[in-house]
Formats: structure tokens, C-alpha cells, sequence
């Protein structure tokens, strides 16, 4: 009995230190990859495309923009929109581009409140790193956007990107196919990629309702499993420092510069980092990078004007909120005045909409604001708040603080993204 007793256990022992032995990080990504992929070909309605056979599979691609061949126009298929974003500029270009940010937004919208990244949002900009990862390689990642007819009211081009249940399914199956076979191997950058992807797949697929994509359950459950599988090989995070306008600076990170507006992929530890821009204040602080880590940090361009800089001031809202605009702009090294005379404005219009829905009502904020230089538009931006709910009870606080919030915001952004030189005259 003890000799029986002895060999079960050195049988233990052995499976013990054969598992071990193995590598901590392996896992089953491959066969995981593998049923995450037969699942989305069986939602297509196609047989299971082997993973070895990829180049030979109809291009995702066009199956993607083959869904929309019955309809004359995008602005015809726009009803069968399950995403879209509207975008606002000058041109149809940029345009364009903020439509296609408003859709990125649009897609990481609920990642949170959902859960269903698994990773705490850190610092409160987790998923503006991800919307920046879509919004920049949106031409790889996102397949069968379609974007409606330029529509130009008031020197405004406007125009919506969209996307419908056929390519956002199309896009999660492009995106599990285009995967790499082997990610251990890979280099920090062309991981993150592979991070993005799955998570870009796993916000896709919440976009839709259980209608849309009957069993969608089931699918999200494959791509939870392979996302848990990705996470295991990481071994870096990364952090993005973004500027909005085309300055010259670098960011310095423990004794070591790095370029602006590019991701900066690091090691699991806390660094300290200092921005340094030409023409404008410095800016310094400190981040924790964890594996899988996601940073995005916007940096403020603070212009170092040289004496007062005066502008006029004008607030249309239905919220007061002059001296909350008012600090904003001393913030920036500008001095608001009431002093209509001078050639330099700044207008902030803020509006409030509501609808009734059950019981409830509906509020949109919209944000228009524009600046002149001797009575001519110098930049001009128009912003929509996501919509929000109020009761009977919370109203009146709920608009004020939600209009606060959001006017701060865009104001900070808009004067971030402003030559201020070319606009007060500063000499170099």
C-alpha cells in the first residue's frame, strides 16, 4: 500500500514539474484564435475558413462592401446604420476626419460602463487611447465604413461615417483573420496592434443587439477567451503623448527623449516625464505603466506670451458659466475683457435641447466656439455632447453641471489647437 502510495505521488510530482517547466506566459492562443475564427465564418454563413488557407479566402474587404451593392448611395444605406459618428469642418477633408473620430468614439462609448475590456480604466483616458489607436489606423482596422454625401450649411462642411450590422461583423471576422499566428515573438509595437485589434473587436460586437446577431453571446464568449489569451503574453505598456497642434518638442521620459504624438511602448514600472515645446510652457508629471497598459495623455499648449495678451469675450448660454471660461483663459496666459473694441474675440455659444422618453427627459448639449481677428473668423469648431437623462428632481443641476464640464472642455481643446502667435501678431 505504501510503495502504491509512494508512485501516485512521484507520478504528482513529475506532472508537477513538467508544468513547470513550461512556459508561464504559453497558454492556447493558437487553438483559441482558431475557434474564434471558425465562429465568425459560421456567423457569415460560410463553412469554417482554416487559418492555414487565409490566402486563399475571398477578401474580407469586399465582402464588407458588397453589402451596401443594392444601394445607389451611402446616404440610402445610412438607415441600416448600427454605428456613426458626424463630423463638422471647413472641407470635405477634414470633415471627414472628425467624422470618422466621432465614429471611434462611438465605438469605445460604453467600454467601460460594460466592463467588457476587463482592464481598469486608468487615469480616466484608457479608452482615449484606444479611440486613438482606431482613429489611426482606422484604414487597417475598420472595413465597410461608409461616409454620407458633404452636406455645407453656413460655410460648415458636414458629413456622417457609418457602419452597419454586415460590416461590423465583416470587420470583427478581417480583424481575427488578419491575427498573427505567432505573438510571442513579436516585437512591443506589433503587439499593441494585436491588443487593439482584439479589443476593437470585442467594443464592435457589444455595438449590436441580440436581434442583429442572434447568439451574440456566444461569440463575444470567443473573443473573450482570445482576449484573455493576448493578454497573458504581455510584457509592455505603452503611453501616447498627444499635441494638437504641429509644434516642435519632445518628451523626456527618465533621461530619454521621445518623439510627440507617437506611442511610447515601456516596461512595467513608474516613470517620471517632462514635455518640453517650443513657444510654450513646459509640462511635467508621472505615470504608472502596467502590462497591457493603454496610456494617452493630451498635453495643453500654454503659449508663453510675452505681457497681457486682451481678448474680447462673449458667452451665449443658458447656464452661467463667464467666469469658469474666464479662468480657462488666464490659464493660457490670455486676459478676457468686455472691451468690444478690440480686434481679437473669442465666442462661446452653448445649447441646450431635450426630448421626453418615458417618463424621462432626454438633454443634448451642442458647444459652438470661434474666434475673429478684425471681425474675421480666425478657427471655428462645433461639438455634440452625448445625450444624457435627467429627472424632474436633478434637472436644473444636471444641465448645469453637464454644460460646465463639457464648455470647459472644448475650450481647453480649441485653445490648445490655436497659433496663438499668428493670432495675436507675436513677433518669432
Amino acid at each position: 500500500m505504501k510503495k502504491i502510495l509512494f508512485y501516485n505521488l512521484l507520478f504528482l510530482l513529475m506532472i508537477f514539474l513538467v508544468s513547470c517547466a513550461s512556459p508561464a506566459k504559453s497558454g492556447n492562443y493558437e487553438s483559441v484564435r482558431q475557434n474564434a475564427s471558425d465562429a465568425f465564418a459560421e456567423l457569415e454563413g460560410k463553412e469554417s475558413v482554416s487559418l492555414q488557407d487565409e490566402k486563399n479566402a475571398e477578401p474580407v474587404k469586399d465582402r464588407a462592401e458588397s453589402a451596401f451593392d443594392e444601394a445607389e448611395s451611402a446616404d440610402e444605406a445610412l438607415f441600416a446604420a448600427v454605428l456613426k459618428g458626424t463630423g463638422t469642418g471647413e472641407d470635405e477633408k477634414s470633415a471627414k476626419n472628425d467624422a470618422l473620430s466621432q465614429l471611434a468614439n462611438s465605438i469605445v462609448a460604453d467600454i467601460v460602463s460594460k466592463t467588457v475590456i476587463a482592464q481598469e480604466e486608468r487615469d480616466g483616458k484608457y479608452t482615449e487611447s484606444l479611440k486613438n489607436d482606431i482613429l489611426v489606423r482606422s484604414n487597417v482596422f475598420l472595413k465597410g465604413v461608409l461616409f454620407t454625401k458633404p452636406a455645407k450649411k453656413d460655410g460648415i462642411v458636414e458629413i456622417t461615417a457609418f457602419m452597419t450590422r454586415n460590416s461590423i461583423v465583416n470587420t470583427v471576422t478581417y480583424l481575427l483573420k488578419t491575427m498573427p499566428g505567432d505573438i510571442e515573438t513579436l516585437p512591443p509595437e506589433k503587439y499593441d496592434d494585436v491588443l487593439t485589434m482584439i479589443y476593437l473587436s470585442y467594443s464592435l460586437l457589444y455595438a449590436v443587439t441580440e436581434r442583429q446577431v442572434p447568439g451574440r453571446e456566444k461569440y463575444i464568449a470567443a473573443l473573450a477567451a482570445l482576449k484573455a489569451e493576448i493578454e497573458k503574453l504581455a510584457s509592455h505598456g505603452s503611453v501616447y503623448f498627444q499635441v494638437t497642434s504641429d509644434v516642435k518638442g519632445e518628451v523626456e521620459i527618465e533621461g530619454q527623449s521621445y518623439e510627440l504624438n507617437k506611442k511610447i511602448f515601456l516596461k512595467p514600472a513608474n516613470y517620471k516625464f517632462s514635455v518640453k515645446l517650443a513657444g510654450y510652457r513646459s509640462v511635467s508629471g508621472s505615470l504608472n505603466i502596467s502590462e497591457c497598459d493603454k496610456k494617452f495623455v493630451e498635453i495643453p499648449l500654454v503659449p508663453e506670451l510675452s505681457g497681457s495678451q486682451e481678448i474680447f469675450l462673449k458667452v451665449e448660454s443658458p447656464v452661467r458659466m463667464e467666469e469658469d471660461i474666464e479662468k480657462a483663459l488666464l490659464d493660457f496666459g490670455i486676459v478676457p475683457t468686455r472691451k468690444e473694441e478690440l480686434p481679437q474675440h473669442v465666442e462661446l455659444i452653448v445649447k441646450t435641447a431635450s426630448v421626453q422618453v418615458d417618463g424621462y427627459e432626454r438633454i443634448a448639449v451642442s458647444v459652438d466656439i470661434s474666434t475673429f481677428k478684425n471681425g474675421e473668423k480666425f478657427k471655428i469648431t462645433h461639438y455634440d455632447h452625448k445625450p444624457f437623462f435627467v429627472t424632474a428632481q436633478n434637472r436644473n443641476e444636471k444641465i448645469k453641471e453637464e454644460s460646465r464640464k463639457v464648455s470647459l472642455s472644448v475650450v481647453k481643446k480649441f485653445l490648445s489647437s490655436i497659433d496663438f502667435k499668428s493670432f495675436f501678431d507675436v513677433p518669432e
